[in-house]
């Protein structure tokens, strides 16, 4: 079962996708959190980002993050795609530990790719982000950020990925960490 996107891939488009051996994309995304334990999404509309084998649904909203660049650990990649994608610098964030992972096939900027991603939980106290620092992949494709109330994120008629965020973000709000990392995102 996909649990990335909704509708999910048929599982014979999945079996083939997983089959494939699509270059892999080690990736960072981010649960920022401010004072009042609203959480940042950014909202990302490019056609050429979509479900393997589906046509593009449209605009969604996730987590800010991005590829692990060489010589980077996860905190280095955090702390610098916040800075790219909200302003915010590592003075005006507290990173946390990482609290899930996810793994999916997705065509990414028009290239069928694995990716593997860590979640890390991040605070701050700015609620000022701003988009104006980012890279040129990124200018025409991220739209907005805006900050994101549990309860909006669970009633909102928007796309949300990850799909099962409003089931595991109350824990992370209230700091009860999981032990080890969760498995969040799956395509089996």
């Amino acid at each position: 079962m996909n649990n990335f996107a909704t509708p999910s891939c048929p599982p014979d488009i999945i079996g083939k996708a997983m089959n494939l051996n699509y270059p892999i994309r080690n990736s960072v995304r981010i649960i920022l959190l401010n004072d009042q334990n609203e959480l940042l999404l950014m909202c990302i509309d490019d056609p050429r980002t979509k479900q393997i084998g589906e046509e593009y649904k449209g605009r969604f909203w996730t987590l800010a993050g991005g590829e692990i660049e060489n010589g980077e650990d996860i905190e280095k990649t955090a702390i610098r795609e916040l800075a790219e994608e909200t302003g915010l610098s590592e003075k005006d964030i507290e990173l946390g530990p990482v609290v899930w992972t996810g793994e999916l096939d997705l065509i990414l900027y028009g290239k069928p790719t694995h990716i593997k991603e860590k979640y890390i939980v991040a605070r701050t106290k700015k609620k000022d982000v701003s988009i104006t620092n980012l890279t040129e992949e990124e200018i025409g494709v991220v739209k907005e950020l805006a900050w994101f109330s549990l309860n909006q994120i669970t009633n909102s008629k928007e796309t949300i990925f990850p799909t099962l965020l409003s089931q595991y973000l109350p824990d992370i709000i209230k700091g009860d960490y999981p032990k080890k990392p969760l498995e969040i995102v799956k395509e089996a």
